[in-house]
């Protein structure tokens, strides 16, 4: 019986070496995994960062772009209500113009009158 014992401790042996060379080999797989994980992870993390700051300078300048048309509505509107304005006062002053010239004939007539008739 001791030389079975020797025998299958020699195989026991071998077995241990294999087992660990097995253990070894899934270690560096496993590595390898991880690795390639977090490279994968890595170029994910900037792919998405690019497609951030893409994303937000196109809504800069769409928002850059409403702003413009905005100002530019809005200095058209101005110019317009300043237009609409100046029209209204002009006919203004010309009705006050009216009213006064046919003040001051009136007027005039009456001075002229009081003088002649004295």
């Amino acid at each position: 019986m001791g030389a079975q014992k020797a025998a299958g401790h020699g195989s026991d042996h071998h077995t241990s070496d294999n087992l660990l060379q097995v253990i070894a080999e899934k270690e560096k797989e496993l590595d390898a995994l991880v690795s390639a994980a977090r490279s994968e992870v890595a170029a994910l993390v900037a792919q998405a960062r690019a497609e951030a700051e893409r994303t937000i300078k196109s809504a800069r300048d769409q928002a850059a772009q409403l702003a413009r048309e905005y100002e530019q509505r809005t200095a058209a509107e101005a110019a317009r209500i300043q237009q609409e304005a100046e029209a209204r006062a002009a006919a203004e002053v010309d009705a006050l113009r009216r009213q006064v010239a046919g003040k001051i004939d009136a007027a005039v007539r009456l001075v002229v009158e009081r003088v002649i008739k004295g």
